[in-house]
């Protein structure tokens, strides 16, 4: 059984726009199109354009249990790809199998290792703590932000867009770096066999990485989870590295901080407490101030004492509200566990110690009940 992608298609819109697309052809002789718009600054991909598609496709062809045959190059990369099978079947014994990779032979580029002023350290970037963290680290070498319309926020949201995009050009313009932003139906493309969070979104952001190569020679990937968790992620240490290419490299970014480190760090940045935005529940405001994220997020503020300096959370901490959630997730858990542990060692903020606390306590009770 065989997944083949085609050959990369490339054209200008008519409004100037830059469209990358492919079209996928599975072993039961259904297809999907996956396509990429990007600005018409962006130069296209012209050598070993199958890199581009390798991630994503990769994942779902170990998902479907299909060898892999792509019609463009790609670069050298065998022991990546064995590796990145490795760790993948490893975790997921029964969703993934191990699949063959075929593709022409590298394409030779002589410029690959050049450095320009037109290529910069790019990083991923959504407007949340990891990504603002990220940011706020290395502000001294990253070039670039990067979004993808189509990820987090659906392309039929159009007010949510415009809103996010506001959002993004002003972090661009507040921290000196370029904006980079593409409209993909990666996402949807990846729902049909894939788990997002912990097997595909890494896999996705690689071939947007990819995607961008032209542009940025080293990309940051803000991670989701600290050493310490161990926590089976599509974005991983152990994971996003391997997606380096001849032209790119990929670098999974802040593994050294939990979520509640990397909060107290960002606590005093003016451009994220103008901007931090956490919330994909709901897409009519910034911060619906009412899921798990937004109000695991506020809990960390407050217990800084930094809430009321983040006026994208336009409504109280509600703490019943928060105590009220049921972790059923290892996420979750590691995300709450992270933040209890820091709240503890906050004076004065007993109540939302308390809160975090008997949120764990049922989530263990639950965990040894299942």
């Amino acid at each position: 059984m065989v997944m083949r992608v085609g050959q990369t298609q490339q054209d200008a819109l008519k409004d100037g726009r830059h469209r990358t697309r492919v079209r996928v052809t599975f072993s039961n002789d259904t297809h999907r199109d996956l396509t990429f718009v990007t600005p018409n600054d962006i130069p296209f991909v012209q050598t070993n354009v199958g890199d581009v598609w390798l991630p994503t496709m990769l994942v779902v062809a170990m998902r479907r249990g299909e060898d892999l045959e792509l019609v463009d190059p790609i670069s050298e990369r065998a022991a990546a790809i064995k590796r990145i099978q490795d760790i993948l079947t490893v975790w997921y014994p029964r969703r993934m199998k191990r699949v063959e990779v075929h593709a022409p032979p590298a394409e030779r580029d002589s410029r690959r290792w050049r450095k320009s002023p037109e290529r910069v350290t790019g990083s991923f970037f959504t407007g949340g703590v990891d990504s603002f963290y990220t940011l706020t680290k290395n502000q001294d070498r990253i070039g670039a932000i990067v979004y993808g319309f189509g990820i987090d926020v659906p392309l039929r949201e159009t007010e949510a867009i415009e809103r996010t995009n506001s959002l993004l050009e002003d972090v661009a313009a507040e921290s000196g770096t370029r904006l980079l932003t593409a409209r993909t139906t990666i996402r949807k493309f990846l729902a049909e066999d894939t788990r997002w969070g912990s097997e595909a979104h890494g896999a996705a952001l690689a071939s947007l990485a990819a995607l961008f190569s032209p542009v940025v020679d080293r990309m940051l990937v803000p991670a989701t989870h600290s050493y310490a968790t161990g926590q089976r992620w599509g974005s991983h240490p152990l994971l996003d590295d391997l997606w380096s290419t001849d032209r790119l490299i990929v670098e999974h970014d802040g593994a050294e901080a939990g979520r509640a480190r990397k909060t107290q760090v960002i606590a005093d940045n003016p451009v994220a407490q103008r901007h931090l935005r956490v919330c994909y529940m709901k897409f009519a405001t910034m911060n619906c101030c009412r899921c798990l994220k937004c109000l695991r997020t506020m809990a960390g503020l407050a217990a800084m004492d930094r809430l009321d300096s983040f006026p994208t959370f336009h409504e109280p901490l509600d703490l019943e509200r928060l105590g009220a959630f049921e972790l059923r997730r290892g996420n979750a858990v590691n995300q709450v566990r992270d933040l209890h542990k820091f709240v503890a060692r906050q004076p004065g903020h007993e109540d939302i110690t308390e809160t975090l606390a008997g949120m764990l306590q049922r989530a263990e009770v639950g965990i040894r009940q299942s």
